[in-house]
């Protein structure tokens, strides 16, 4: 029997776009299924939700190729491509269709649905635009998007721009919001507060917690430059250097101490119960330097009935509403962010407002099951 769609990754690592991917497999219909080009973290959440992954043999090579990848570079991988591509066709021909859940998926899932004669949806998860992106990449995308593509489901309005202005066929392109499951995030609490600064050796003064991996463009160091002038806030900081970004992490660890913060942050490294911690913190930040394609953490903040301060830009402007269900700050501004900060801090009422207006958006709009159904009408369109 035909399965209805096999979601590819190139990495099993806990990324954004990973975490979408499974989210969708966990609460989607049991006839989609995941592809990684090698084993990890995703693969194994995979196995313990009881949704069997499927792990390509031929992909560790693909990993050494970064976004921002020369010509010379990414010629330098079309033996892994293909060889990937032969792999992945053997195990799609099973598929109605292949949904390509990022980049070099892309490349790898363009040839494999052209060997089986299957649909191909590219999933974009980034604003392609983005100076991160180098300029071989970014055409390499867009080519492949619009010569193989059927569709490309963007995770949000500015990402869908994004893709338009550097040449992508926007007839195509649909958006799908990621989505949450509101029951797997507990509510902001007292007793969450306290549990909290037990776990940490945080003292009684007011916590903000800001959540991603680090690297420069998640914007931790413009948290700490905001903390050096909030003496009474505390911070935990929530994830570890991913992808080679060991460096900012020692940067930023060494900011904390120049900043005279070292007894008010806590880095905790990864960890699992990222909602757990979220009820315990009066704020959850976001606070990237440029424009985020869409927010998971915004949402996930706003889940767990905590106010949230977000960076203003991308797919941000399209979930909080400014002074209504959360606060936006302009990019790399320490002073705003200390400003908004202060001012939930100061306004405990307007806070509590904010946070449960918050709430009520994120389950309204970025709920799982609405995610789940939009996929799906996507795929009904290549029928």
């Amino acid at each position: 029997m035909t399965k209805s769609a096999l979601f590819v990754s190139q990495t099993a690592e806990k990324g954004g776009a990973e975490l979408f991917m499974l989210d969708l497999l966990a609460h989607g219909p049991r006839d989609w299924s995941g592809c990684f080009f090698e084993d990890g973290p995703a693969a194994k959440d995979l196995v313990a939700a009881d949704r069997q992954p499927i792990v390509l043999s031929s992909g560790t090579n693909l990993s050494a190729v970064r976004r921002e990848a020369s010509a010379l570079q990414m010629l330098g991988a079309a033996g892994t491509v293909w060889s990937l591509a032969r792999e992945l066709a053997r195990t799609g021909k099973d598929y109605r269709a292949i949904c390509a859940n990022s980049q070099k998926a892309l490349f790898v899932s363009a040839l494999a649905t052209r060997m089986i004669g299957r649909p191909l949806v590219w999933v974009l998860h980034d604003i392609i635009t983005d100076p991160a992106f180098s300029r071989n990449t970014r055409r390499a995308a867009v080519l492949f998007a619009n010569l193989f593509a059927t569709r490309v489901v963007a995770n949000s309005k500015a990402t869908a721009q994004a893709f338009a202005d550097a040449g992508g066929r926007s007839e195509r392109v649909r958006i799908v919001y990621c989505g949450f499951d509101p029951a797997a995030h507990p509510q902001g609490t007292s007793a969450a507060g306290q549990a909290l600064r037990r776990r940490f050796g945080l003292g009684d003064g007011p916590v903000v917690g800001l959540f991603g991996r680090l690297t420069p463009w998640k914007g931790q160091h413009v948290l700490f430059k905001a903390l050096a002038t909030l003496p009474a806030v505390q911070a935990v900081i929530v994830g570890s250097a991913m992808f080679g970004q060991d460096a900012y992490e020692a940067e930023v660890r060494q900011l904390a101490t120049s900043e005279g913060l070292d007894d008010r942050v806590r880095f905790t490294g990864f960890q699992r119960d990222i909602a757990d911690i979220m009820a315990g913190v009066d704020i959850v930040l976001h606070t990237s330097t440029h424009a985020e394609p869409f927010g998971r953490v915004v949402v996930e903040g706003m889940l767990a009935g905590r106010p949230v301060i977000a960076t203003k830009g991308g797919g941000v402007n399209e979930i909080i509403t400014e002074d209504c269900d959360g606060l936006l700050v302009p990019p790399s501004d320490p002073a705003a962010l200390a400003a908004a900060i202060a001012r939930l801090l100061t306004d405990r009422d307007f806070a509590a407002r904010i946070a449960g207006a918050g709430r009520v958006t994120a389950v309204e709009r970025f709920n799982i099951s609405k995610t789940c159904a939009d996929m799906a009408a996507v795929l009904d369109e290549l029928s």
